[in-house]
């Protein structure tokens, strides 16, 4: 048994070496890289490190990660925006989510993911479309606001089955949580087989209308200018940790 346990500590320093070894990695390749879209997707590489929760043990280096996750999200956002990239901007809006979910920063993380949902929707990108709902789901069950988390999840629902996206189970989980908060009718829960919720048609989709996607993309077209022109006065304040 003490075999065993000190075998886990070396498979444990071993691997945290290695993720440390590519992190420094990522940092020498910035700085030979010149080219702006190599440098966003590099500083999106380390958003992927810092938003892990496997290189987040404890308190402080969570803390310490998602204000890393922050800074160079806003970075390769800069980057994104500057390309006119829309998949580059719409993967930083939802780091960005996630990095401000990790600090309890509810209201960041609700703007952004929101942002990229529209994005998501623009692009009519589904699985996009129904992993930015879930997450948005997963922020207002943080903030206890369970109703509009349901409502985002019908919706994802009813996108994953119309397009028989693999993601039905990354729903459900969220199913699971949002059931241990409240209680739904008979008829609601989409774990009864046979319920009204599960048999989607086409009529029923969760289409956006034209008005309201050309609404959206302004939305989101003047948040990103504003974000790509403040960018650096913003952020580059921050101190970045290493």
């Amino acid at each position: 048994m003490k075999r065993l346990f000190v075998l886990s500590i070396i498979l444990l320093s071993f691997t945290s070496r290695i993720f440390a070894n590519g992190l420094d990695s990522l940092k020498q390749q910035l700085q030979i890289t010149t080219i702006d879209s190599a440098k966003a997707a590099i500083y999106t590489r380390m958003v992927d490190y810092y938003l892990d929760e496997n290189n987040s043990p404890n308190r402080y280096s969570k803390r310490i990660n998602a204000e890393n996750a922050v800074n160079y999200s806003m970075l390769a956002l800069h980057l994104y925006s500057k390309n006119d990239d829309t998949t580059g901007l719409k993967t930083s809006y939802t780091n960005l989510s996630k990095a401000y979910r990790m600090q309890r920063l509810y209201a960041q993380a609700k703007w952004f993911i929101l942002q990229a949902n529209a994005l998501a929707r623009q692009q009519t990108k589904v699985d996009d479309i129904i992993g930015t709902l879930v997450q948005l789901a997963a922020i207002k069950m943080d903030i206890h606001d369970y109703k509009l988390a349901n409502r985002d999840l019908k919706e994802a629902l009813r996108w994953s089955l119309h397009y028989d996206s693999l993601q039905v189970n990354d729903i459900k989980r969220s199913y699971t949580r949002l059931y241990t908060y409240i209680s739904v009718p008979t008829e609601e829960n989409i774990f009864i087989e046979g319920n009204n919720l599960l048999k989607i048609s086409g009529s029923e989709m969760p289409i956006s209308s034209k008005s309201t996607i050309s609404k959206r993309r302004k939305v989101v077209v003047s948040k990103r200018k504003f974000y790509a022109v403040n960018n650096k006065e913003t952020y580059t304040s921050n101190t970045i940790s290493f």
